[in-house]
């Protein structure tokens, strides 16, 4: 079954995809999921280490499965000439769940989507047309979003038009210098960078950068679409402390049903002009169903007892996996915050083969696409603590093996035993 599998995979999406995933392992399509584990075409089960960072609450949390479920009997999408009931519930709950300079909103379907409005809002706001974005960023693929992640290459193998400067997140000096000159529309920036390799920013560079941005006029665009709604174990990793003039959410808001995602800003600083509806306006974007989802997820991760249970897992995460790695010498390090972690390696062709060892025991993990040879580890908040230790000995046992010569070791599976 799993082979068929590959093979219709195959001629749906090409070769060198289903290939990758056959050396991998990875034989089956999932076709269920709850909580941490997802359920594939052959009945294996997979604990979910992965995903993308969509999956904080899990899969089908109940209360937001419950909350799109009776949502479907009201209405899905928006049919745009009345305005949106639930649209504006969820715009409501975001602005409330801001710093106080924030206070209006504008919703999308992805994270590259909003990051693409940010760029329009920031341009027909300040009328310059240069950007400022930073070494290692990461900020989506559609073409605007491309252009200012350093991570992807800045754009530069399409052609795209927009200026954009890529400096150091720890130098304030020639940011500083390049502001002054009074041509950035807009300063983005990762409070961590995530597809860079999981490296937090400091804060206190966040908190200078602010200052810069206010001395010179200067939109500054605080990227939370990976890091905000308790990924950090915060409810914003940096949101309340440098009170950004736009802030970008996604991947957690969508409760990992729905893509959605949105931008939250102040009307201070962009004002009606820069959020024409005609620029800013999509079929997709604010529908029912998904802002009920957006909505739902704002609430849950918002309450404190979440947000420390983040953080307690978090730890304990961190902990387990330098305990066991520590005697193994091509492992750099562990680091990151709350239950966004990533584990770099020495070798990008060594994660490769974590991942595989990974797949052996039923775990499912990625490395950055940035930079692969860092490893993320995305437990969900709603994971069991037992079988989060058993998924973090498994990661170790899996780099441990790949770190052999042959790669050969093994070690029990996660599995229950409940697949055929």
């Amino acid at each position: 079954m799993s082979t068929g599998f590959l093979t219709r995979y195959a001629a749906a999406f090409g070769r060198s995809e289903a290939l990758m995933r056959r050396l991998s392992g990875l034989l089956g399509g999932e076709v269920a999921a709850e909580g941490a584990w997802i359920v594939d075409t052959s009945g294996r089960r997979w604990l979910d280490f992965g995903s993308f960072g969509l999956h904080l609450l899990g899969h089908r949390h109940p209360a937001v499965t419950a909350a799109a479920t009776k949502q479907l009997d009201l209405m899905g999408l928006s049919g745009k000439v009345l305005g949106n009931d639930a649209a504006t519930r969820c715009a409501e709950a975001l602005i409330n769940a801001t710093p106080a300079n924030l206070d209006r909103a504008v919703l999308a379907n992805t994270g590259a989507e909003a990051v693409d409005m940010a760029v329009k809002m920031v341009l027909l706001a300040t009328g310059r047309d240069e950007f400022l974005a930073f070494r290692r960023s990461y900020h989506g693929k559609t073409m605007g979003a491309l252009s200012l992640s350093d991570a992807a290459g800045g754009g530069d193998r399409f052609g795209l038009r927009n200026k954009v400067h890529f400096l150091e997140p720890d130098d304030i000096g020639p940011v500083r210098d390049l502001l002054a000159t009074g041509r950035i529309a807009g300063v983005f920036i990762e409070p961590v960078q995530g597809e860079g390799g999981i490296r937090p920013v400091a804060r206190e560079f966040l908190e200078q950068l602010r200052q810069v941005c206010t001395t010179t006029g200067t939109p500054l665009v605080l990227d939370e679409i990976q890091t905000g709604l308790g990924r950090c174990g915060r409810r914003w990793r940096s949101a309340d402390d440098c009170r950004p003039d736009l802030l970008l959410v996604g991947k957690t808001l969508g409760g990992g049903l729905l893509p959605v995602s949105a931008v939250v800003f102040s009307s201070a600083t962009i004002g009606a002009t820069a959020t024409d509806p005609v620029v800013l306006a999509s079929s997709f974007a604010g529908g029912a169903l998904a802002a009920t989802v957006g909505e739902t997820v704002v609430d849950l991760v918002c309450d404190e007892h979440l947000l420390d249970r983040v953080r307690d897992l978090g730890l304990t995460a961190r902990t387990r996996l330098a305990e066991g790695l520590a005697g193994n010498p091509r492992v750099r390090e562990v680091r990151g915050e709350g239950l966004m972690i990533g584990v770099e390696l020495d070798d990008p062709a060594l994660a490769g083969n974590v991942v595989i060892e990974a797949a052996r025991r039923n775990l499912l993990i990625s490395f950055c696409l940035s930079r692969p040879s860092v490893i993320r580890i995305y437990p969900p908040v709603v994971i069991d603590r037992a079988e989060l230790i058993d998924g973090l000995d498994a990661f170790v046992g899996a780099v441990n093996a790949a770190s052999l010569p042959a790669a050969a070791a093994t070690s029990p599976s996660l599995d229950r035993g409940d697949h055929a």
